[in-house]
């Protein structure tokens, strides 16, 4: 999760260099890019310890193969990303590769515990360069649950229930109104 946040905040700083980059001068842009393109290498670092760390697991390797697969993509747009921030660029190509890195986060995340892993066919385990199905368009809590379903709660009106008519001065108000409307035809 803390990597998702990192990823999600390090693309809102490129956009927001990127829209600056105009009003600063290229030696500032140049360092806050590198300095931009170390964090992403850093995120890198630590999704490959995520792998490292799954694989260590007791039988991680078959057990969780499709979600070592998404975060193996995941990692693989975080090191593009790191060269393309390195040019440096902070563009829609950097902006692109880091929405991808968040969106297979994402997935990786909302993998079904129960699903099993990757399986036969042209690519194993679901690689590929295919495209997600989830938007990167919100960062959900680390208590979200996507399953949970909204209730129906039964929440009355408290407020203006004990008198269904208007006051007196508004009342007064508005039937000096439509008079002068029904005054003028």
């Amino acid at each position: 999760m803390r990597i998702l946040e990192g990823e999600m905040d390090l693309r809102d700083e490129t956009r927001s260099l990127e829209q600056a980059r105009a009003a600063i001068e290229p030696d500032q842009f140049h360092d806050r890019a590198n300095g931009q393109s170390k964090t992403q290498d850093d995120l890198h670092s630590r999704t490959q310890n995520v792998i490292r760390d799954i694989r260590a697991i007791p039988d991680g390797d078959q057990k969780f193969v499709k979600e070592i697969n998404i975060i193996t993509q995941a990692a693989a747009a975080m090191n593009d990303a790191t060269g393309i921030l390195k040019r440096p660029d902070t563009g829609p190509e950097a902006i692109a590769a880091e929405t991808e890195a968040i969106e297979l986060l994402l997935q990786a995340k909302r993998s079904n515990p129960n699903g099993g892993g990757g399986g036969g066919g042209a690519t194993p385990g679901g690689g590929g360069g295919g495209t997600t199905d989830e938007a990167a368009l919100a960062l959900l809590g680390p208590g979200s649950n996507r399953n949970a379903t909204i209730e129906e709660r039964g929440v009355r009106q408290m407020t203006g229930k004990t008198q269904d008519a208007l006051p007196a001065e508004f009342r007064d108000g508005l039937d000096a109104f439509f008079n002068a409307v029904e005054s003028r035809r």
